[in-house]
């Protein structure tokens, strides 16, 4: 249900911004910071599992190791030049922008019996800054309202 809402959305929502070919990899403290591409520590993002309550970055050159804590984190960008927001110690990763709407993508396992399925969850915010909501139609419905 989860996808086919993600899809009926993005399909809806065809004008999407232009986005730069890759974000610099490194961590972000700002939304700004995110749409000049210039991160405050740049480097690669080495240590992002979300029950570290820091990022560790490498610096390209001098390959010195910086901890970053996630409460002065706005985001970070991989080296492979996917892009994340932190909120609340969950990392996002962030999907298109469109109309002004910011897509996010996260995966979660679920145990079920003995086995383990990861479960792709779907969320948007209304600009880069605003508040990560789960993305159904309840919760588009009610940004609609709140935009007219």
């Amino acid at each position: 249900m989860q996808s086919f809402i993600f899809a009926l959305v993005s399909s809806l929502l065809t004008d999407t911004t232009p986005a730069l070919a890759q974000y610099q990899p490194g961590v972000y403290t700002s939304s700004q910071e995110y749409v000049q591409n210039s991160p405050a520590q740049p480097g690669t993002v080495t240590n992002a599992a979300a029950a570290n309550p820091y990022l560790e970055v490498v610096h390209a050159t001098t390959y010195a190791v910086y901890r970053v804590p996630l409460t002065h984190t706005w985001g970070y960008a991989t080296k492979h030049g996917q892009t994340f927001r932190v909120v609340d110690n969950k990392h996002y990763h962030v999907l298109p922008q469109q109309n002004g709407l910011v897509m996010y993508s996260r995966q979660r396992p679920v145990q079920n019996g003995r086995y383990t399925q990861v479960l792709t969850e779907h969320f948007f915010s209304a600009g880069l800054d605003g508040k990560i909501r789960p993305l159904t139609k309840r919760a588009l419905r009610q940004q609609l309202a709140v935009a007219q």
